[in-house]
């Protein structure tokens, strides 16, 4: 049980449907199933009953709900007087975000750095991917959230989390969130694309190179926006990251279905030139803090691996079974 588990719980407890909170948390659903699962057998108890509109809490769902509240208020509580505590960190310090982070970080991240840190000068510079990379690469910003970077010089990169590549289709389109598709599908719709130089699509289009197969897109776009709203519109097809269509997705504006074989690796890049200065740091911390809960499919892999011991073995076999419970 963590503070990322009890988050997950009570958004499923608030919406009442594994699927809704899973596009509310920008997870797919198998996941989340599975993190209730693992919650469930760590505390030996059922918490939820899936019924045909979803799901309700059990009794003790219910006793957790009410300690999962006042445990998050207490934690929360807790790190702001830690925090006051200390040093006050000042300063100033920069940052790069692609327009995906719009609906699940760059908001959030901004309103929480400035209740920790109110005598920090932030900048946030925002745009395409490429856009921000080279902003990093011409020190225009401490630090960026990049898609698969190559090595630069004087930057410091590490993983943050791997994420699925999503179809976005117009809402009356055939697409399912529960029904992946092929890469060589995208061959034969009306496509619009960004850039060639988008990160994204360099990804798809190195997979399709790969299989035989060419992206032939009916219409190129420099915005993520005007893209998806001509999505919407029913003008065609496009390829984003889940984080990027996941509020259009709940919203009803367009549908989507993940790509099989397709996905990302989210990237946090520092420049050494102002890496220690704390101002930076704290930004680091609270953007891996934030990354860790808001993006990605799973969290990309520590080098380290820990034997499992027999029992959690036991413990995962019926978080497995939990989780089947709530699969689709």
């Amino acid at each position: 049980m963590d503070v990322r588990s009890l988050r997950a719980f009570l958004r499923v407890a608030e919406l009442g449907s594994i699927s809704r909170a899973a596009v509310a948390l920008n997870v797919v659903q198998p996941a989340l199933s599975r993190q209730i699962g693992l919650l469930e057998a760590d505390l030996g108890a059922q918490l939820f009953v899936r019924h045909r509109r979803g799901v309700s809490l059990t009794e003790s769902g219910d006793l957790l709900r009410q300690r999962a509240v006042e445990i998050l208020a207490s934690m929360d509580e807790t790190r702001r007087a830690v925090s006051a505590s200390g040093r006050e960190v000042t300063g100033a310090v920069s940052l790069g975000l692609p327009t995906s982070m719009l609906y699940v970080l760059s908001a959030d991240l901004v309103t929480l750095f400035r209740a920790r840190y109110p005598m920090v000068h932030l900048r946030i510079w925002e745009g395409l991917g490429h856009v921000v990379e080279q902003h990093l690469r011409d020190e225009l910003v401490d630090l960026a959230i990049l898609i698969s970077p190559k090595p630069m010089r004087g930057v410091t990169l590490r993983p943050l989390a791997e994420e699925q590549l999503y179809l976005a289709g117009p809402p009356d389109s055939e697409l399912d969130i529960a029904a992946p598709v092929s890469l060589s599908r995208l061959a034969t719709l009306p496509m619009i694309m960004l850039s060639p130089r988008n990160k994204v699509r360099l990804i798809v289009e190195q997979q399709l190179h790969g299989s035989g197969a060419a992206l032939t897109p009916a219409l190129e776009v420099e915005g993520q926006p005007l893209a998806l709203e001509l999505v919407g519109r029913g003008a065609g097809y496009t390829i984003l990251p889940q984080c990027a269509i996941a509020a259009e997705m709940e919203a009803g504006r367009v549908r989507g279905a993940p790509i099989r074989g397709a996905s990302l690796t989210w990237m946090l890049g520092n420049n050494n030139t102002r890496a220690k200065a704390p101002a930076v740091a704290a930004l680091r911390e609270l953007l891996s803090e934030l990354a860790a809960e808001r993006l990605g499919v799973k969290s990309v892999p520590s080098k380290r691996v820990r034997r499992m011991s027999r029992s959690s073995r036991t413990a995962k076999d019926r978080a497995a079974k939990s989780a089947r419970r709530y699969g689709e």
